[in-house]
């Protein structure tokens, strides 16, 4: 149920950054859509701003250039639809189905 609440919630997320992008892109005639990293930057900037020194200094400079800045400059609403239908897709299979009783009806 929590997959599920959670998987819903991340699409509304997408739907949202999607909507947010595509009333831009007929305002202003370009397709620009919002990267993850400027959503975080609205929300935390002093979070945004410590993760690169955090991650190159205690884990390995690698995870930030190949894994972490790419994902920041990726389209919010793709980072938020992506888990969002596997969440809800592994909460679908998970939901116990009704099983019929032989001899009920």
């Amino acid at each position: 149920m929590l997959l599920r609440v959670l998987g819903w919630i991340l699409l509304a997320c997408a739907l949202w950054f999607g909507a947010r992008d595509g009333l831009a892109l007929l305002e202003l005639g370009t397709f620009d859509p919002t990267p993850l990293g400027q959503v975080w930057a609205d929300i935390h900037r002093d979070s945004l701003l410590l993760l690169e020194p955090g991650i190159v200094r205690h884990v390995h400079p690698a995870l930030w250039e190949w894994i972490v800045f790419p994902l920041l400059q990726t389209p919010a609403a793709l980072i938020f639809a992506i888990p969002g239908v596997a969440l809800a897709l592994a909460a679908r299979s998970q939901t116990p189905r009704r099983r019929r009783r032989p001899g009920w009806r």
